[in-house]
């Protein structure tokens, strides 16, 4: 099991304390030591030569990186991060008196946490310093520190041998979980053994040393001890980590001895000598582990696993070892990872067929667009004890696989070639009910509402929850929260009131619970023998619970019940409401996966729209349903498409207009998504997740807004290049009108219609504001217009498009301008087809 390899050190710097760590992606391999000199190598450079940057005053205790910065720490009691490209300092993250012992980066490197000998550990945002956090509670000092893979959980270890787990998903950090007599105390800061916490890369553990000096795992959901990784060393543990895959630990011990763990067996797989080695860090994408020793040396080791059974490093990642973990062994991507932990309820459960709910889960973390990345990462399974996930996508009745999301799964054994192997077989007959605006659970917290007006989230508290409602207006209402008994999967809110949902966990039935913003004592409950609730909504003057027998009951916001009735026996995936309209998603119920959708006024009881399809790919899933400020229908699907609905209010008329495509805005981000909030007249109010994110963090990342632009012409249509004609430009310029045009016409039209439905289609019935708001906006489009026109004159060879220009223009005095403009550019013909135009209108004034 000895590997000998020939080695030669790099001597980084003199005899001390000295650290180690790889840039996020692997470009760099970055130390510090006792010679105040942070030194950076460039992998698989053909020079050994770093670059060497000298900054702190004092000897270096901890030195941490992600892909576009690291930051160190010293004695001297500063932080500072530096630019990864250019080694150049950009901030002091933090000074104090006492000295720094460690740091670490968020995973999505936007904190950066510092530990020391103060109690208080501080977070600082490397976006903006003055935004701190601190963390308190330790009677000595911190020793070491870490992140949760999400980067939602903190990890402490203080000299005196005590852990905390402390929470950042709100303004006021919340200790979690305390561990004291696992591991044991520090002596003092020349002390050489870790008790650090290191979190295996799926989040669902954390490994640590104990008292009788072997690494062992606690589980996050229990906090409890797994599995031990024991009778390797023969004194304390200097070190160790995880592999970037989560498929072996390294451990460095005193007794001179680096060893290889393979995480599912807690077997030694390979073993080598080096003595002092105090820091080690794993290539993020490659099969090899570089360390440090107290000597100063710099070693790093290629191919550390055995070839036989190296796992593929940076793109998958392996369960950490639980006991009776049916997920043992399954490589899952790591696009996935942030939803594979103790809250995933889909789990393998011997080869029956499963179903699984769309709310991240598992079935996310293996959809379509992995199918390849997975089958091209299959390993031997010589011992016959572990799988990968091998899928099968399911065809239509050509033969064509289709790509779709998937509500269920089989799976089968197929034991060809001595190897276990796992088929799934994927099908989909229906979008799966989900309530507008919610999340899975994530490190026991999860929203159940995000919404223009605010959010409200849950944290699980194992015995009950505890549920906040925040508002971004925090002038109009004060931020509340309790304790919920009843744990509450569904929420909705409006500027006055909440509403909840949740199902008996005997599954028996299900309660409502409508709760003002101001007062208590308004509020009141509602409950559901042997139902289950799909689906809420809520409206300044309605509440909504649509369940599963198909029944749809409306409340008033006293609690009286104005409506009750079965719509359909099809299930109903979500709806929403605005003030007395009501719009229901459901399945068409041919297994086609189809969606339709019935819109109506409660008030009335009357129908305005039935059994319409809702507009969205095939291979598209709904991810949000919502009413605009103005109050009109909106989705927004899982291709990043937000459309509205027109007309919506005359029968038969309704038409679902793309208001923006997110994928086609030119941001060149595949990583890059957008979690919807709300319309507010030309803005998409959203949420932009970064990093392959799927789902909004906590604490809330700030709203985004984004200008409505309709996918008329794609992003590089209309991005002129510097090198373009003049010709060119103008060319471009006039699409990018041509797109104005169409979505100032758009608006216009949606507010004519709520204008006009306000005033009961008479448009005589319209006050002199109305009025005037339309003229204003009808002005708007004529100038837009008109700079087409020009354009068009100045361009030349467009006389009949120019022509269909002047068709478009609303004002008389517009067209007078455009009659200007064809003579000014010498078009004569195109003036006169302009005064015929103006006389022709005149004439039907005086008709």
């Amino acid at each position: 099991m000895n590997q000998p390899q020939n080695v030669v050190p790099k001597y980084a710097h003199p005899p001390g304390l000295t650290r180690v760590a790889y840039s996020g992606d692997g470009k760099y391999l970055l130390s510090v030591g006792t010679n105040r000199l942070i030194r950076k190598f460039t992998v698989d450079s053909p020079s050994d030569e770093p670059v060497s940057t000298e900054h702190h005053e004092s000897d270096m205790t901890g030195i941490a990186a992600s892909k576009t910065h690291f930051a160190t720490c010293s004695e001297d009691g500063t932080a500072s991060l530096f630019s990864m490209e250019t080694s150049d300092v950009e901030n002091m993250l933090m000074r104090q008196s006492m000295p720094f012992r460690d740091l670490a980066f968020s995973a999505d490197g936007q904190w950066v946490a510092l530990a020391g000998d103060d109690t208080t550990v501080k977070l600082v945002n490397t976006k903006d310093i003055t935004r701190t956090l601190s963390l308190s509670g330790h009677r000595q000092g911190v020793k070491h520190i870490s992140f949760h893979p999400n980067g939602v959980l903190v990890s402490t270890a203080s000299f005196d041998g005590t852990i905390r787990i402390f929470s950042i998903s709100s303004e006021e950090p919340e200790l979690v979980k305390s561990f004291e007599g696992i591991t044991a105390a520090i002596e003092d800061e020349l002390d050489e053994k870790s008790i650090k916490v290191a979190w295996h890369p799926d989040g669902r553990v954390f490994a640590t040393q104990n008292k009788t000096r072997d690494v062992i795992t606690i589980n996050r959901s229990t906090w409890l001890v797994e599995r031990s990784f024991t009778s390797g060393h023969m004194g304390p543990i200097n070190d160790f980590s995880w592999s970037p895959n989560g498929a072996y630990l390294a451990t460095a011990g005193s007794d001179g001895k680096i060893l290889i763990w393979d995480t599912k067996t807690q077997n030694i797989v390979s073993k080598f000598s080096y003595r002092n080695v105090i820091s080690l860090a794993w290539h993020p994408l490659k099969n090899q582990i570089s360390f440090v020793t107290n000597m100063g040396q710099l070693y790093t080791i290629l191919e550390v696993v055995p070839e036989k059974l190296d796992m593929p490093f940076g793109k998958s990642i392996y369960p950490a070892p639980l006991i009776n973990d049916p997920d043992a062994g399954a490589a899952v991507p790591r696009a996935r990872i942030n939803t594979f932990n103790s809250e995933v309820e889909a789990k393998l459960d011997g080869h029956r067929p499963i179903s699984v709910r769309n709310d991240g889960g598992f079935e996310d973390m293996l959809d379509y667009d992995d199918l390849e990345e997975v089958q091209r990462e299959w390993i031997e399974d010589d011992d016959g004890a572990g799988y990968i996930p091998d899928l099968v996508p399911d065809s239509d009745s050509m033969g064509s696989p289709r790509k779709r999301h998937y509500a269920n799964e089989r799976y089968a054994d197929d034991f060809a070639s001595n190897k276990r192997r796992f088929v799934s077989v994927l099908q989909r007959t229906q979008h799966e009910a989900f309530q507008p605006g919610s999340t899975p659970f994530i490190n026991e917290r999860r929203y159940l509402a995000l919404t223009p007006v605010g959010y409200i989230w849950t944290v699980n508290q194992l015995e009950y929850n505890t549920v906040t409602v925040n508002f971004f207006d925090r002038e109009s209402n004060r931020e509340y929260h309790f304790t919920d008994h009843f744990r509450y999967d569904k929420a909705c809110m409006t500027a006055n009131a909440a509403l909840f949902a949740a199902d008996d966990e005997s599954g028996k039935g299900s309660r409502i619970f409508f709760r003002s913003h101001g007062s208590l004592a308004d509020s009141w409950d509602q409950t559901f023998p042997e139902e289950t609730i799909t689906s809420i909504a809520l409206s300044e003057t309605a509440a909504v619970v649509c369940s599963s027998k198909g029944y749809v009951r409306v409340f008033n916001n006293f609690g009286s019940p104005i409506r009750i009735y079965r719509q359909s026996s099809n299930s109903v995936v979500c709806c929403a409401c605005f003030h007395d309209f009501l719009m229901i998603v459901r399945n068409q119920g041919d297994g086609s996966g189809k969606l339709i959708y019935t819109l109506e006024n409660v008030k009335f009881d009357e129908t305005l729209q039935k059994n319409d399809f809702v507009d969205i790919p095939y291979e598209a899933s709904l991810k949000s349903l919502f009413f605009s400020e103005e109050g009109d229908p909106c989705i927004f699907d899982s291709e990043g498409a937000l459309l509205v609905l027109m007309h919506w209010r005359q029968p038969l008329q309704a038409k679902w207009v793309p208001l923006l495509d997110t994928k086609a805005m030119g941001r060149n981000n595949p990583d890059e998504s957008f979690w919807p909030l709300g319309v507010t007249e030309n803005k998409f109010s959203c949420i932009i997740l970064k990093g392959g994110e799927k789902y909004p963090y906590l604490p809330l990342p700030i709203a985004s807004e984004l200008e409505i632009k309709l996918p008329l012409f794609s992003a590089l249509a209309t991005k002129a290049n510097e090198t373009d004609g003049a010709q060119q430009r103008e060319a471009i310029d006039s699409m990018k009108l041509e797109e104005q045009y169409l979505r100032e016409k758009v608006l216009l039209q949606l507010y004519k219609d709520g204008v006009l439905a306000y005033c009961g289609g008479d448009e005589s019935a319209m006050d002199d504001e109305q009025r005037d708001e339309i003229s204003k906006r009808e002005l708007a489009l004529d100038k837009v217009a008109l700079q087409q026109l020009q354009i068009l004159c100045r361009i030349g060879g467009y006389d009949a498009k120019a022509y269909g220009l002047i068709l478009m223009i609303h004002k008389e005095n517009a067209l007078t301008a455009a009659s200007k403009i064809a003579v000014r550019y010498d078009m004569d013909s195109l003036a006169e087809k302009i005064n015929r135009e103006i006389e022709r209108r005149q004439g039907e004034q005086y008709d």
